[in-house]
């Protein structure tokens, strides 16, 4: 209902504007509710208020201030209280409202009408971020000072000469700039000793690393940037500034790993130059990583503004690919400044004239180090290329050739062998131009590097076989008809050569002539190094180019890369194509229906006659079985000394296995545990069937051994049915089948035998697993190893000169396999003993050695060590030293407690009787346990000390071995540990223990 202002008349009529009675404006009533009056972008603005408005609403409403009513009261106590938290909650709305403001101005600087992220703020983002990159490009200009450039006290400059205490007073070396050429890095504090103050205005000294007080011609670091207050102020603020954007961006961008990488880039500039620069002082190196964040956050940063400006999107996020190549180039950009943090660098130029030669003539002793080098002048160089910064350069190498092979897994499809091989050849030549670079990273003396003449001969062996690679899977791609052209290839051998211009680059800048050497050995050792680097090549090749293979199979194959691009035509554009049969099948069935359904199922109507069809193939091979006669086997050529220097053994034992050998038997070495059955059968058949020689130089013996065990059947032995990768069936070889052919090979090819041996053989199932193989051995010439079923061809007798040596253990016999009348017809037992005590205690040094050497512990002996042979004393026992290697004759006082407490001696007749008695009176360990136990006291006892060494070993090594002895001989043994190693030594104790315990063993 209206009102008259002038007359207080009401106006029944709301939508009259004037009073019917004195005409004047009406006014509207508080009750009636306001015409709406607001835009609609006003009511998004108070829709997108009303959160926080009820919020604060709500905060004032617990406020005691809403009550104005109530009579003011002195405050005390609780209503203190009540006070204090109506307080906080009007600060809290008013920081609440605040933010809200602030993010409404954000949205209306950053958001479009529409509601979307404009430019603004991915534009403050890199502007921000090229702030920082300026920032600490001034704050290193400003620190490092220029060759002229005066210290505080005026009286130095960069070039200032300097005398070294004690030296005459030519002015051989500068103050602070290194000694010319030498790419020495500056420092700042003895150009200027007043550049640097604490906190508290005292003077300090960053670069005294050794902390003696003076500041060294070696301790050359540069200048460290250290932030002043203003400029910490600074980096605080344009900083929250940053951060500020990027929280809001983030609010944007639905996908975090746009921003995951603008986060980690600010955390470790920040962290470098924001905090570690308040508190300390940067050095060129952690300014370098700092810089190489800062280069990263550029990018980074860029990346949401171009996002925006050619309305990408946000869903696909740049992959790990495109900060590899970011992070190497920034690398490569953070090398020049970590140089001229390091700067200025001295060097020499101008030519002397007649005037400045004669001058030199007369007085040398002033000569300076630029005259000494034919110059005149001495001056400085901000940077210097010729230093490389290589270290930091082969970082990004690393970089980009991480990111090269990331790229070839994400953007080529490897069809078939030639183009593995191709691509082969390509990653070969760049990982043999890294190595160069590496190498000559690692072996660089002087800060700056040389391209020798192997360096240059293999840059050009890698850059063509590359060259090649490129230009061969170029001509594979352009013959298939949908060639992409020159110009995406053009593309990719440019960034291949560009990599190899990396890789080159730091190496050809050293400022050193590349010539080809001009002495005869050098030009050999060229040529071998080239040679040997091209067959590495081409069997890297070889091999790689498989191995791409087969992870190029592993993948969908059928899957288009970027050298291939999609076939023209409607099917390219109606996406029908199809990858396989079963798209093709399920295309049709969708298409035709079920008048078209196919059933598959196997008929079983005619089954084939199975040896119809094995007649049927058998029919065109030739199955006449080859009986050639036996070859002559040099077993006289067999040496007893070059044996036994490596084992020790008698003549005569050699003299049996060798005779028993060429009567045509088998063998059969037993005896006790580590008496060395294995090793003489390895030695024995290296002397007759000897090596053969790899590709790479090395050599492989020229037979087989295998270990038997108890679930070994004909299957293992002879062979057996096995199932393939294909799905079907092949004849399997067992372990005599194969050494067996492996032998007819070697016959034929080398002329000599190749045997095999089989070690731990009670532990087989004799009759199960050597069954059929007793008559073969028996009947070579008459009964086939493998009839032609199994090999098929014709079948396989086994070769006259192949032979099987078995070894066996005597202490295992009663809980392994019985040894049959049958194998004991067909083989040879010979009895390996324990050897001659003096020999083996003379000649246990070299046993060691020998070990030691194959374990890499030790090289090779020195030329001036002292030698010995069989049946002479060790030189080294009277001088009480082990060997050579035993400085202090601790290894000796070890080996004599040792070979004490293994003592053989005669054990009384009488039961019962309890005396000192060594442990091979009761149980004959062999040698290979006491040089096992002698390399380990050789390893242990400077840690441990001799004592405890040689306690320790017994406990681990030989203790085990005497399970099974009874009550009173662990107590002789006891009582000879008593002798030996003192009562309260810890093997006395344990074999107290021992004979105390119901087991009567070691473990309890």
């Amino acid at each position: 209902m209206a009102v008259c202002p002038v007359c207080s008349f009401e106006e029944e009529d709301d939508s009259a504007a004037a009073c019917s009675v004195c005409g004047s404006d009406l006014e509207v009533e508080e009750s009636s509710p306001p015409e709406p009056s607001e835009t609609s972008s006003e009511q998004e603005k108070e829709e997108t208020e009303t959160p926080l408005m009820e919020k604060y609403d709500q905060i004032r409403k617990e406020s005691p201030e809403e009550t104005p009513q109530e009579p003011e009261v002195p405050v005390s106590g609780d209503d203190e209280s009540s006070e204090s938290s109506s307080i906080t909650a009007q600060y809290s709305a008013n920081f609440v409202l605040l933010l809200d403001k602030f993010r409404q101005r954000l949205d209306t600087l950053f958001l479009d009408e529409n509601g979307n992220l404009n430019y603004r703020a991915p534009a403050a983002l890199l502007i921000i971020s090229l702030l920082l990159f300026l920032s600490v490009v001034v704050l290193a200009v400003s620190t490092v000072p220029g060759p002229e450039q005066d210290s505080s006290d005026g009286e130095a400059k960069p070039l200032t000469p300097l005398t070294p205490p004690g030296e005459s007073s030519n002015a051989t070396k500068v103050r602070s700039a290194g000694v010319p050429f030498s790419g020495e890095a500056f420092n700042c504090e003895l150009w200027d000793p007043y550049i640097y103050k604490d906190k508290g205005g005292n003077y300090v000294n960053p670069t005294d690393k050794n902390e003696n007080g003076i500041i060294e011609a070696g301790e050359r670091y540069g200048c460290p940037l250290q932030n002043s207050t203003g400029f910490t102020v600074y980096l605080i603020l344009i900083n929250l500034a940053f951060l500020i954007s990027v929280l809001y961006l983030a609010r944007h961008i639905p996908n975090s790993s746009i921003t995951n990488p603008i986060y980690l880039f600010w955390v470790v500039q920040f962290a470098i130059f924001g905090i570690h620069g308040t508190t300390g002082y940067i050095f060129a190196t952690e300014a370098t990583i700092g810089m190489v964040a800062i280069l990263g956050l550029l990018v980074a940063s860029g990346v949401p503004l171009f996002r925006v400006l050619l309305r990408r999107g946000f869903s696909n996020p740049p992959g790990r690919l495109f900060y590899i190549f970011i992070l190497a180039a920034a690398v490569l950009l953070a090398a020049v400044f970590h140089n001229f943090l390091l700067g200025p660098y001295a060097f020499c130029d101008g030519a002397p004239n007649a005037d400045d030669l004669e001058a030199w003539q007369s007085m040398p002793d002033l000569m300076s180090e630029c005259n000494l080098q034919g110059y005149v002048n001495i001056g400085a160089k901000p940077i210097v290329f010729s230093d490389a910064e290589v270290n930091i350069e082969v970082v990004a190498a690393t970089l980009l050739l991480l990111g090269v092979g990331v790229w070839f897994q994400g953007n080529i499809r490897i069809r078939d062998l030639d183009e593995a091989r191709f691509l082969a050849m390509i990653v070969s030549g760049l990982v043999l131009q890294y190595l160069i670079l590496a190498y000559n990273v690692l072996v660089r003396e002087d800060g700056s590097l040389s391209l020798g003449g192997e360096d240059t001969a293999l840059t050009v062996m890698a850059l063509g076989v590359a060259a090649v690679g490129v230009y061969s899977f170029y001509r594979k791609r352009q013959g298939e008809g949908n060639s992409v052209g020159i110009a995406y290839f053009g593309i990719f051998a440019a960034g291949i050569f560009a990599l190899f211009a990396l890789f080159i680059a730091p190496i050809a800048l050293s400022g050193r002539e590349l010539a080809w050497p001009e002495e005869q050995g050098a030009q050999v050792r060229v040529a071998t190094a080239l040679l040997v680097s091209l067959l590495g090549l081409w069997l890297s090749v070889r091999f790689i180019s498989v191995k791409m293979k087969d992870f190029g199979d592993s993948m969908d194959s059928g899957e288009l890369d970027s050298f291939t691009p999609s076939p023209g035509g409607p099917s390219a554009d109606t996406g029908s194509g199809w990858k396989s049969v079963d798209d093709a099948m399920e295309y049709i069935l969708e298409q035709s229906g079920d008048e078209y359904q196919i059933e598959l199922r196997h008929s079983t109507d005619q089954t084939p006659d199975y040896d119809m069809v094995e007649k049927t193939m058998m029919s065109d091979v030739d199955i006449s079985a080859t009986i050639r006669p036996a070859i002559d086997v040099d077993y006289d050529g067999v040496s007893f000394e070059k044996i036994s220097q490596a084992y020790s053994t008698s003549r005569d034992t050699i003299d049996e296995v060798i005779t028993q050998l060429k009567s045509g038997r088998n063998i059969m070495l037993f005896g006790e545990p580590g008496t060395g059955k294995t090793a003489l059968s390895n030695l024995l058949l290296t002397e007759i069937c000897g090596e053969i020689e790899q590709p790479n130089g090395s050599r492989l013996p020229n037979y087989s051994i295998v270990t038997a065990n108890a679930e070994w059947s004909n299957f293992d032995v002879i062979g057996g049915i096995s199932p393939d990768d294909k799905g079907g069936y092949y004849f399997k070889d067992g372990y005599v089948a194969e050494a067996a052919r492996a032998c007819e090979t070697s016959i034929q090819e080398l002329h000599k035998p190749h045997y095999l041996i089989i070690d731990e053989f009670n532990r087989a199932n004799i009759d199960e697993a050597f069954g059929k193989l007793f008559t073969v051995f028996e009947y070579r010439d008459k009964q086939p190893l493998l009839t032609h079923k199994e090999t098929g061809g014709a079948p396989f007798f086994m070769p006259p000169e192949f032979r099987v040596i078995g070894t066996m253990n005597t202490q295992d016999k009663n809980t392994l396999f019985n040894v049959g009348m049958a194998l004991m017809r067909r083989f040879a037992f010979i009895e390996i003993d324990l050897p001659d005590t003096d020999d083996e205690y003379n000649r246990m040094p070299i046993f060691c050695y020998t070990k030691l050497k194959k374990h890499g512990i030790v090289g090779e002996r020195p030329e001036d060590s002292l030698k010995w042979g069989i049946g002479d004393k060790c030189p080294y026992f009277a001088q009480g030293k082990f060997d050579y290697y035993d400085k202090t004759g601790d290894i000796f006082k070890a080996y004599q407690k040792l070979i004490d407490f293994l003592e053989r001696q005669e054990v009384p007749t009488t039961r019962g009787v309890e005396e000192p008695l060594g442990v091979r009176s009761f149980r004959r360990l062999g040698p290979a346990l006491v040089i096992d136990s002698m390399v380990t006291i050789v390893n242990s006892f400077e840690k441990a000390g001799w004592e405890k060494a040689v306690n320790k070993v017994v406990l681990s090594n030989i203790m085990p071995s005497l399970d099974g002895l009874e009550r009173n001989e662990i107590r002789c043994l006891a009582l000879k540990a008593v002798q030996v190693f003192g009562a309260q030594a810890k093997v006395t104790q344990t074999l107290e223990r021992m004979a105390d315990s119901p087991g009567l063993s070691v473990f309890g």
